[in-house]
């Protein structure tokens, strides 16, 4: 099992997780894992008064999750951690364990939504980066930049129609607070697969 992993070699280990010749046991299991460091990550969380989404470290995970797996793996993982939460599973933040409530998607529920299609953006730059058997980094670069738009996009439209708040409101409470906060995530994430890991297979 996961004989494709280095574990000696924590800079290939991305190598072995997203191996084309994977068993599909292996794949379940990655995908499991990844779903399950979501679920915990998501549980590191606090509140502030600006914003009623919270700050976590959920984010960190989907982006993770996309270095980690190959693309179809990553998106299957954020839809699996979707699919928990929507049967009732404590995998959101704070132990949340609902994705809709009175019929209707939860505030943050646009955020969460778009989680497994980021996941799938960042895998892209990293797939092509171990394709090519070394770091492609116009392309990680790229993927990093766009992955976290459509969590924007979408969770400030849901945010913006869950609270009756104009778009610019919704973005000052949802989206304002968490760019720092996600762009440094993002860099030290990218500094990490661009200039840290290996891509070769010798």
């Amino acid at each position: 099992m996961f004989n494709n992993i280095e574990w000696k070699r924590p800079d290939k280990w991305h190598l072995g997780f997203s191996a084309k010749n994977s068993r599909i046991s292996e794949r379940i299991i990655t995908i499991l894992f990844f779903t399950g460091f979501t679920s915990l990550c998501a549980q590191i969380a606090f509140s502030t008064p600006w914003t009623p989404v919270p700050y976590t470290l959920q984010t960190f995970a989907v982006l993770a999750t996309g270095v980690f797996l190959r693309r179809n793996d990553a998106f299957a993982s954020g839809c699996l951690y979707l699919l928990l939460g929507g049967f009732g599973a404590p995998v959101f933040a704070k132990g949340g364990d609902f994705l809709f409530s009175e019929g209707s998607l939860i505030a943050s529920g646009g955020y969460l939504l778009a989680f497994p299609l980021a996941s799938a953006i960042v895998a892209e730059g990293l797939d092509r980066s171990r394709k090519n058997g070394f770091a492609e980094i116009k392309a990680q670069c790229l993927c990093w930049l766009i992955a976290m738009i459509p969590v924007y996009i979408f969770g400030t439209i849901w945010l913006a129609i869950s609270l009756e708040e104009s778009l610019l409101q919704a973005y000052k409470l949802g989206v304002a607070p968490f760019l720092l906060w996600d762009a440094f995530k993002i860099i030290i994430m990218a500094i990490i697969t661009t200039k840290f890991w290996s891509y070769s297979n010798n």
